[in-house]
């Protein structure tokens, strides 16, 4: 079976970058976070046909930082706001799917950095773990599918990998294993999520940026569901 070198420097890359991220001040950290929530909403945006509206993505997660009321009115008047200029309930719809998954859902991760560090980088490993184990164990033994119409590579095989890799990162970092199963489970339904969107526009990858890991929403996808329940850990 072979694998590809360029998939694992992908990965390793973007773990160191996320070790440095980690201890960076909340500030300078909430600017990264305005990056990729703007990053996220173009990948997305541009799928959609909405591209525009990536530029208010980083205005939802400031918003959304200084309170969650803040993020969800900002996320609803925006989107109102250039649905309306467009005379458009289909643009309505879109533009809030891309505010709310590029713009509102970062404020999670803003919020477990502000918690702890250390728990930020438990939070990506965690994910970055189940992912690399559902995809291992898939390659390796994967033969019957789990969801043909959103990924028709994704296998029962590969899930039970991703639920042994997830328990074992979390019999590492000494929390309860048996609550590994429901944030695995979280971590699979952002990535179907993402899948089916990308199945429903007819593409891919969101984007070529991070190479065979596609792009930032290919690669964040499910580390943005599960940060909105690692704070009840």
């Amino acid at each position: 079976m072979r694998f590809s070198k360029g998939r694992e420097g992908v990965g390793l890359l973007i773990g160191v970058a996320t070790l440095l991220s980690a201890f960076l001040p909340n500030s300078m950290f909430l600017i990264l976070l305005c990056l990729l929530a703007f990053g996220m909403a173009r990948e997305l945006g541009k799928a959609l046909g909405v591209s525009e509206i990536s530029y208010l993505a980083p205005l939802v997660l400031v918003l959304a930082v200084l309170g969650v009321e803040l993020g969800i009115a900002g996320v609803l008047l925006l989107a109102f706001l250039f649905a309306y200029l467009r005379w458009s309930l289909d643009y309505l719809s879109k533009a809030v799917l891309v505010l709310i998954y590029a713009g509102f859902l970062p404020m999670f991760l803003y919020m477990v950095k502000s918690q702890s560090s250390w728990e930020l980088i438990k939070l990506v490993f965690f994910a970055y773990a189940v992912d690399t184990a559902s995809y291992y164990a898939g390659k390796l033994f994967g033969k019957r599918p789990l969801a043909v119409r959103l990924s028709p590579k994704k296998t029962w095989e590969g899930l039970a990998g991703g639920m042994l890799g997830g328990a074992l990162f979390f019999y590492l970092i000494n929390k309860p294993i048996p609550l590994a199963v429901p944030l695995v489970l979280i971590a699979l339904a952002g990535d179907l999520f993402k899948s089916f969107i990308k199945r429903q526009v007819g593409i891919k990858d969101f984007s070529n940026l991070l190479g065979e890991h596609g792009g930032l929403v290919d690669r964040f996808d499910s580390v943005l569901l599960v940060a909105i329940f690692w704070k009840f850990l």
